[in-house]
């Protein structure tokens, strides 16, 4: 008897102790548990980001993956076991971009984040910064143009610096042995791909609900989060008008080495003279599908419909791929006419891990294509969007994207380089043109005429009506300082060539060194592809 209780008693112990909530989403600091996820025979749903704490526990090896604290009094203050952990946010960098008007650049800001194990199922977390920040030129016009540092907050000043600041929290209540329910305001990424084209972290946060139901070899999420739609609010937040998004991603380990993934969404916003609903409940169901649902209601909301294949490859790699439809007529498909309508998205990839058996070091090829128009509507507050910004892929649509990626990490140090080649179709800056479907924040029935009344139907392919190139490559070299919030020194340069069809020829070569934050992704693959008003 005494033994029975001895290992109930410590059953009990560890339970409590059991480490609940998220890894933070960053690249920076979830990679390492990516790399273990891929390998053959994982059983974790690596697609759904950031990842559960309690998936981790069960990859062999996590518990050690991370360095250690550069500092023993900065390891034990962030350590996930004990009941409040945390630590700060730095940011102090200071480079220069060659061949502009100010040389110097710079980024400073500070903050910290902070999490409470309130109990076996319980773990709240915050975390806030703030930044003051000049920038170089081609993100100085994406900040001027879409009023929004990308991923962090809206701009405020003119210039040379803008200040912004970012604040994310959440309640994560872990109900039963299969659901976890998560209240909270931040990102979410579904995806194998550097870049996803279902729900990328390119955004603002924004506040959401979760559910992640896990059973068998299936992890379902319901995601439900309200938008913001800054345009004509002069920064006002009081004035941002409102938008709803529901969204499910099935993810179902087939075997030991397929994983298929299902994704759908619906965007709609609350003050629709017509129909005048606010949050509506018919998208609460959290099993079926909605565009039966909106076919039901009769309504006009923005609805998506994907699908992911990954297979895993060898021991350590995996081929990755998604599949979006905003709208699809298989006939037009076919007939190659460049209809409007033919709103599609493809991604396909390859990462390997210990590439070359060489320990640490990860490669990464992907493909990323989407046709214009897609993510658009006929009513532009449901457009695929939050603050300014797409939700998928930082160019929103009608381009094709060619990335490589290679990282080597041994002990605290990381070597980082990512290369993107893009074509993609930018609109004239005469309105009467019309929309080719490159911005995403045009109405689709906006399109050029063809007879001085209706609107051209076909003809919209990549790169119409002006063609644009984008080389960029970005290479970091960093030493970890706290490794949980990706704290660390680090020395970064950015090559660009922009080659506009139209236009003048942008090249940046921008040098930066200092201590980084990492504790979220940074976004510098932007380009303007719209001015919001």
């Amino acid at each position: 008897m005494r033994t029975a209780l001895a290992i109930i008693g410590l059953t009990l112990a560890g339970t409590a102790c059991a480490q609940q909530g998220y890894v933070p989403l960053s690249r920076t600091v979830d990679a390492p548990y990516t790399a273990l996820m891929h390998r053959y025979r994982a059983t974790g749903h690596s697609a759904v980001r950031p990842y559960l704490r309690e998936d981790l526990a069960t990859l062999p090896g996590a518990d050690t993956l991370l360095p250690k604290a550069w500092t023993p009094w900065l390891e034990r203050i962030t350590d996930p076991a004990k009941r409040w952990h945390g630590g700060p946010l730095i940011d102090a960098v200071g480079g220069a971009s060659t061949g502009e008007d100010d040389l110097a650049k710079y980024r400073v800001g500070g903050g910290g984040w902070l999490e409470w194990n309130a109990g076996p199922r319980w773990t709240l977390h915050a975390d806030v910064q703030g930044w003051v920040e000049a920038l170089p030129d081609y993100l100085d016009s994406t900040t001027r143009a879409t009023q929004v540092t990308a991923g962090e907050g809206y701009a405020q000043g003119g210039g040379p610096a803008f200040t912004h600041y970012d604040w994310n929290a959440w309640a994560d209540y872990k109900a039963g042995d299969y659901f976890h329910l998560t209240l909270g305001k931040g990102k979410n990424f579904f995806g194998e791909g550097y870049r996803s084209l279902f729900l990328g972290d390119e955004a603002y946060s924004y506040p959401y609900f979760r559910i992640t139901t896990t059973a068998w070899h299936i992890r379902y999420v319901n995601l439900f989060a309200l938008m913001d739609d800054i345009r004509g609010a002069g920064g006002d937040p009081t004035r941002f008008a409102k938008k709803f998004t529901s969204m499910h991603y099935l993810s179902w380990n087939v075997s030991k080495r397929i994983n298929l993934g299902v994704f759908e969404a619906i965007v709609w916003q609350d003050n629709d003279p017509k129909y005048p609903r606010g949050f509506d409940l018919n998208y609460v169901n959290p099993v079926i599908f909605y565009r039966p649902v909106e076919y039901g209601l009769g309504s006009p909301d923005n609805a998506l419909l994907g699908m992911a294949v990954n297979v895993k490859l060898g021991r350590r790699t995996l081929a990755y791929s998604q599949l979006l439809f905003d709208e699809f007529l298989l006939k037009n498909v076919r007939a190659g006419k460049g209809w409007y309508g033919n709103k599609q998205g493809l991604q396909l990839g390859v990462t390997a891990h210990d590439a070359f058996h060489a320990r640490g070091l990860t490669l990464r090829v992907e493909m990323d294509y989407v046709r214009p128009f897609m993510y658009t509507h006929s009513d532009t507050r449901q457009n695929y969007s939050h603050y300014g910004q797409p939700l998928a892929h930082p160019y929103g649509s009608g381009f094709l994207e060619a990335l490589v990626q290679g990282e080597w990490r041994r002990d605290r140090w990381m070597v980082g380089n990512v290369f993107s080649f893009a074509v993609m179709g930018q609109d004239t800056t005469d309105a009467a043109n019309g929309s080719y479907g490159n911005n995403i924040f045009l109405p689709e029935s906006d399109r050029p005429l063809r007879d001085g009344v209706r609107a051209e139907n076909f003809g919209y392919y990549l790169g119409e009506p002006s063609e644009q190139r984008i080389f960029q490559n970005e290479l970091r070299v960093g030493y970890q300082l706290e490794p949980r919030s990706g704290l660390m020194l680090e020395l970064a340069y950015t090559f660009r060539a922009q080659e506009p069809e139209i236009g003048e020829a942008l090249l940046t070569n921008y040098v930066r060194v200092g201590l980084t934050a990492n504790i979220r992704d940074r976004h510098p693959f932007q380009t303007v592809r719209y001015k919001l008003p």
